[in-house]
């Protein structure tokens, strides 16, 4: 048999060398890959976190070009003939033109009286009026609500409209209409040549919809050779979590092209939203923007009121890092794979020059294994342990050869002793196998045997002491009918009384019957189930009520059932109490007739009693109809066994189904016409009258 190379001594020496390299290899990429990617992240934040220190740069530069611009128009202003006249409609040529030279999207002059008059309309400055009346000049962002454009130009309501589109990854909204605008603004206060301030100087950049200042931005930013190939530099201006002016991709593009749609109106993710907007904290990492991810930097912009009114982004899409980080990692593993495959050339060639004496001895050993006891090893051309270890062998295996001939002989003069003493092992083992199976069939027997006697002399003993009080019975209550005469109140009762020593005296009767084999009483005849059934329940009538315990009858069209009536009254009687024993208060019995067809199919009936006692575990449900067995301290665990017995006779039976804590259910199946089980006769005599009675 040939040992699998991963086992042999050539592949564990190949596996001991190769592995440090394996191990080596697989740090190398490992260290390779976390100092790659962690130095490339960190690389990669940095330029980040510098592209939104850019934009933030610009956009601030925005602002302070826009004051320079209002101040040297205010120095203009300020000695205009229209304005000293206070005819600002005449000036309105002159603000227009200088609206379109500067790209400003309003500008007009406020008295300062109507500034201080109509504060309230101007809820995006009332804060920095005081300021503005102290002859000094603010600038910054401002957001400006519908009902204030309608006060500063009403074509600006139309403009301001962004709408609201559902963004992946961005916290549930309700709303899909952005109404408000964002500025840069500038106030700047006009005064005359004395130094009273008589006007402010009011523009504004609208930054909704403004295409050209994110492109500029994104151009200064992520300009030629900015970006790996493919890759997207991006910068948004947010209006709370609104998008209002971006070139962010609409779709999932490789490279925008010239028109490409923008994801204005998407809103921002919502991790993004719950550290800038709601913990005020720049955000440096990845993230997810409308449709892929990228390396974002995000910081909360103020307005003029210092209230937090946006987010700027600026950010690049981050799958051409990765793909170069794999492409890279991918070549380092290619180079160290192609390194390790060469070296495990090597390294299995010169494995296989030295290992060869090895492998020579190796099937040496094999053959004497298999049985060749003739195989040597013989000379090695090397000159080396190998050699000694070849000689040493075949020295060992000649000596061995010797040894086994003499243990040969040995084990032949055993193995007759061996023989001889395991025949007559195996001789007695099998007349002890037939002695326990005699002497356990015999200890079956015997113990049923003990039972039936002494159930046998029981009976005997009762059926003996019953006759002579039930004869008394009968002949007082002769005694008092004939004093009370015939016709007396008591005349039902006493008839009761009379038919029940009757039926006790039956009950002796078979009892002496079911002792004396061979002598037949039963008087077998047609039953009307329902009616027998209802008789009974007169019966056991007071035992009952005095457990406070009703009964419940549902009786069916039934044909009639053959049989002693005494002794289905018996089984009856005995089902009626054992269920009124199960029942430790107040409670229902149901009775209830079926008709019934046997497996063979001839008609009968079935009788249930149904209780809503403590019911029985499945243990006690298997042994309930054995003889003696009983869970009544005062039972004697015949009443079950006997009355299964008496259903069986005559080819029915009696079933039982318990649910523990609901009650149980016994059903009692008697054939139309009774068919005489021998056997069961039999068992029922031995039963009632024991092996010794005559």
């Amino acid at each position: 048999m040939s040992i699998p190379w991963r086992y042999s001594v050539r592949g564990k020496l190949l596996t001991l060398i190769l592995l440090p390299i394996l191990l080596t290899f697989a740090a190398l990429i490992g260290l390779t890959a976390y100092w790659t990617t962690t130095y490339s992240d960190r690389q990669l934040y940095m330029k980040v976190a510098s592209d939104l220190a850019v934009a933030r740069s610009t956009l601030q530069l925005m602002q302070d070009r826009q004051l320079e611009r209002l101040e040297q128009l205010s120095q203009t202003l300020s000695i205009h003939p229209y304005l000293i006249e206070g005819s600002l409609q005449d000036l309105q040529p002159l603000i227009d033109d200088i609206i379109e030279r500067q790209g400003l999207d309003f500008l007009y002059l406020i008295p300062i009286e109507q500034l201080i008059a109509e504060q309230s309309l101007r809820p995006s400055i009332k804060n920095r009026i005081d300021e503005l009346l102290n002859g000094e000049s603010i600038n910054g962002l401002s957001v400006i609500d519908q009902a204030e454009l309608e006060t500063i130009d009403p074509a600006l309501n139309q403009r301001v409209l962004v709408n609201v589109l559902d963004t992946p990854r961005a916290i549930s909204s309700d709303k899909s209409l952005e109404t408000r605008g964002m500025f840069v603004r500038t106030l700047h206060p006009i005064h005359n040549h004395t130094g009273e301030l008589l006007y402010v100087l009011d523009g504004g950049l609208l930054l909704n919809h403004n295409l050209e200042f994110v492109d500029r931005i994104r151009d200064l930013v992520y300009g030629q050779d900015a970006l790996p190939e493919k890759g997207i530099g991006t910068v948004t201006l947010f209006l709370d979590d609104v998008r209002i002016t971006t070139n962010v991709p609409a779709e999932h593009l490789e490279q925008p092209s010239r028109d490409f749609v923008r994801a204005i109106g998407t809103r921002i993710s919502a991790e993004v939203h719950e550290q800038v907007l709601v913990h005020e904290r720049i955000w440096i990492d990845r993230a997810f923007v409308v449709n892929d991810w990228f390396i974002s930097a995000y910081e909360p912009i103020y307005s003029l009121n210092d209230q937090l009114i946006g987010v700027l982004y600026a950010g690049f899409s981050e799958s051409p890092f990765i793909s170069m980080y794999r492409r890279n990692l991918g070549e380092l593993g290619i180079t160290l794979g192609l390194i390790m495959l060469i070296s495990g050339y090597f390294v299995w060639r010169s494995a296989y020059r030295l290992l060869s004496p090895i492998k020579r001895i190796h099937r040496s050993v094999m053959a004497v294994r298999k049985g060749d006891a003739d195989t040597r090893i013989g000379q090695l051309k090397a000159e080396n342990e190998f050699a000694d270890l070849a000689q040493q062998f075949d020295s060992m295996l000649d000596e061995l050869a010797a040894r086994q001939e003499v243990i040969q002989q040995a084990a032949e003069k055993l193995e007759q002793k061996v023989e001889l003493r395991t025949h007559s092992l195996k001789r007695k083992t099998l007349e002890l196998e037939k002695h326990i199976e005699l002497l356990n069939a015999t200890r079956a027997e015997l113990f049923t045997k003990e039972k039936l006697a002494v159930l046998g002399e029981l009976t005997a003993g009762i059926a003996h002491e019953i006759n002579n009080p039930a004869a008394v019975i009968l002949g007082h209550i002769d005694l008092i009918q004939s004093e009370l005469g015939e016709n007396s109140v008591v005349q039902d009762e006493i008839d009761t009384v009379i038919e029940q020593v009757y039926r006790i005296r039956a009950i002796i009767n078979n009892l002496l019957q079911y002792s004396r084999p061979g002598q037949v009483i039963d008087q077998m005849q047609p039953l009307d189930i329902n009616t027998v059934v209802q008789d009974t329940v007169s019966l056991v009538r007071y035992a009952l009520d005095k457990k406070g315990i009703s009964v419940e009858r549902d009786f069916g069209d039934l044909p009639s059932a053959e049989g002693n009536r005494q002794q289905v009254q018996q089984v009856l009687v005995n089902l009626m109490l054992n269920a009124a024993n199960a029942m430790p208060t107040q409670g229902r019995i149901w009775l209830t007739t079926r008709p019934w067809q046997t497996d063979d199919g001839e008609l009968g009936v079935q009788i249930q009693v149904r209780d809503e006692g403590v019911g029985m575990s499945e243990e006690v449900r298997q042994r309930i109809f054995e003889p003696f067995y009983t869970t009544r301290e005062n039972g004697n665990g015949l009443g079950l066994s006997i009355s299964r017995s008496l259903a069986k006779r005559y080819g029915g039976d009696i079933k039982v189904e318990s649910t523990l804590g609901k009650g149980s259910q016994f059903t009692i199946y008697l054939r139309h016409k009774a068919r005489l089980n021998q056997e069961d006769e039999e068992t029922m005599r031995q039963l009632l009258s024991g092996l010794g009675v005559a």
